[in-house]
């Protein structure tokens, strides 16, 4: 009886090179950079960082989803009456709640950035048609597992949500925070060996494995362990964390936008324009121009988008706040939707 082979099939988002920069060692390198300019920069200058990494981050959502009417007709209602409700709900959390609209800006930030990896991770299966259909699930779980238990017991998120617990009269002790922490360790394990089981028994039983995945995602929970359990300085953190997840998120689009130009199946004359051969230097000053706008329409308000000499903390007043809020919100509910790897007109540009 002849064993199943083993399939070992390696798929790239973009391909060999550069996916081996932008997916693998850009994370490495994010830490490196955040890590020096601790040393040399003050914190204004590591809150603008994050800040110019961010905005153009936010715009390459715009530029897909409103520079493209087919794309904008499939979500009309989505697209029309969201922006309307996030800045209103915004508005009214900015002058009646605003530490709930930190709290919720926060939380929805890390579910989104565990969901570009996870989201990432299938890309990479969909292009080396590797894994079972269940593999996503168990991607979505590890994805999930390890995020959350990164917040736990990290000592650079731990005092944060122990901090949060004692301001809500919540009493816990050390022994009680241990003992979350031991158990959160203990389901990372077992999350971690069932999905090792899982992509064994893929291998037995014939499926694909596309290796690059496994890389990026190394690489990835790399750079959040490493900067969240070395460094209590939180812009550290947020400074390699915004340089891999914006930088990764402009590439893709990119990308997405480049491949279905070059298949001519293009359904935007923007997109097909700043996609074309030759304009990703167009495309890249968009994006800075948008960020200039950005910068125009906050000035007096967030002078630390540049490298200002007054602290980040006491130039960044409730309408700036408001204002940044509610794109990041209205990105991360977009992406909710716009990037499902399952509908034929995305795979068109994957």
């Amino acid at each position: 009886m002849s064993e199943t082979p083993v399939v070992i099939r390696p798929g790239y988002i973009i391909g060999p090179r550069q996916d081996a920069f932008w997916f693998l060692t850009l994370p490495f390198a994010a830490v490196v950079f955040a890590l020096t300019a601790q040393r040399h920069l003050p914190g204004g200058a590591l809150a603008a960082i994050a800040l110019w990494v961010t905005v153009p981050h936010h715009f390459v959502t715009w530029l897909r989803v409103y520079g493209s009417s087919d794309e904008f007709s499939r979500f009309r209602e989505r697209f029309i009456v969201g922006p309307i409700l996030m800045i209103l709900g915004t508005y009214l959390l900015i002058q009646y709640a605003p530490l709930s609209l930190v709290l919720l800006v926060t939380l929805w930030d890390h579910q989104h950035s565990l969901m570009q990896q996870y989201g990432f991770a299938r890309v990479y299966d969909f292009k080396a048609k590797a894994g079972s259909r269940m593999t996503g699930r168990f991607d979505l779980g590890l994805n999930w597992i390890l995020f959350v238990n990164m917040l736990v017991v990290s000592p650079l998120f731990s005092v944060i949500w122990v901090r949060m617990l004692h301001e809500w009269h919540v009493a816990i002790d050390a022994s009680a925070v241990l003992l979350v922490q031991q158990i959160s360790w203990t389901v990372t394990g077992a999350g971690m060996a069932v999905y090792v089981g899982h992509t064994v028994w893929c291998l037995r039983r014939g499926y694909a494995i596309n290796p690059m995945k496994y890389l990026f995602l190394l690489a990835s929970y790399f750079l959040w362990y490493y900067t969240s359990f070395t460094t209590t300085y939180l812009l550290v953190y947020a400074v390699a964390h915004r340089i891999m997840h914006g930088t990764q998120y402009i590439v893709m689009v990119y990308s997405y936008l480049r491949n279905k130009q070059e298949r001519g199946v293009s359904d935007s004359p923007l997109h097909a324009w700043v996609a074309r051969s030759g304009n990703v230097r167009a495309f890249l000053l968009l994006c800075v121009a948008y960020a200039l706008l950005f910068h125009a329409l906050t000035e007096g308000h967030i002078r630390d988008f540049g490298f200002g000499v007054i602290g980040f903390n006491t130039n960044f007043d409730l309408f700036a706040y408001s204002l940044l809020s509610s794109f990041a919100l209205l990105h991360y509910y977009y992406d909710a939707f716009i990037w499902k790897v399952r509908r034929p007109e995305v795979q068109q540009g994957l």
